[in-house]
């Protein structure tokens, strides 16, 4: 699997893989994710930036696995008839209600695995539905808290699950944030080598 970093030098924006030649494919739809990447890494270097002021010239870029449709689902979401509020524990020791308000089957190629769909208290207002997920390959290739990847609707009441677009949790450029973690439920037992890998901060990546 290809790893995809995101350089800035100068004003210009250059997409390089990580290791070997290949180059991203042209198709509308992985051009649109580099894009949302590119915007991405510039929010990091803001200085506004979630990254800390103490970290910011160490940080060397996002690093991602290269756009793979295959990791891009449209697939029904079960509502539950009445969502339970639920205490999700935090990366700093804490608690954050959530609203679980439903269940997809994702047909992963090691299989289909169940998630449960959450809503923020906070994000209510907005209505944004989201997967909080650790797999297989945290610790080692991504963040080691797991990650997060956002649902945009369908038709019917079908949602779009997009691994490409999955990205680290805030915790993991400033430990100080609290995150919410990955329930039991979404806690994998098989790679998902899709999205966003873990940050680099001097040359060499960061836990």
């Amino acid at each position: 699997m290809v790893a995809f970093r995101i350089l800035l030098v100068g004003s210009a924006l250059i997409l390089l893989p990580a290791c070997g030649d290949e180059t991203a494919s042209t198709s509308d739809y992985e051009q649109t994710v580099m894009q949302d990447r590119v915007q991405r890494d510039m929010r990091m270097r803001d200085k506004e930036s979630v990254v800390p002021p103490r970290r910011r010239d160490a940080f060397q870029g996002l690093d991602y696995y290269k756009v793979d449709p295959a990791y891009r689902y449209v697939v029904p979401l079960d509502r539950f008839a009445s969502p339970d509020t639920v205490m999700m524990a935090e990366s700093t020791g804490g608690l954050r209600p959530q609203a679980q308000i439903g269940e997809v089957t994702v047909p992963l190629p090691t299989g289909p695995v169940d998630l449960m769909v959450f809503r923020g208290e906070s994000d209510e207002p907005r209505g944004r539905r989201w997967i909080p997920f650790a797999d297989s390959t945290n610790d080692h290739a991504t963040y080691k808290g797991g990650r997060y990847v956002d649902l945009k609707s369908a038709s019917g009441d079908s949602v779009v699950v997009d691994f490409n677009r999955a990205y680290n949790p805030t915790c993991a450029y400033n430990p100080e944030f609290a995150c919410p973690l990955p329930p039991p439920e979404n806690r994998l037992n098989v790679p998902v080598p899709a999205g966003e890998r873990r940050p680099i901060f001097g040359g060499s990546s960061s836990s």
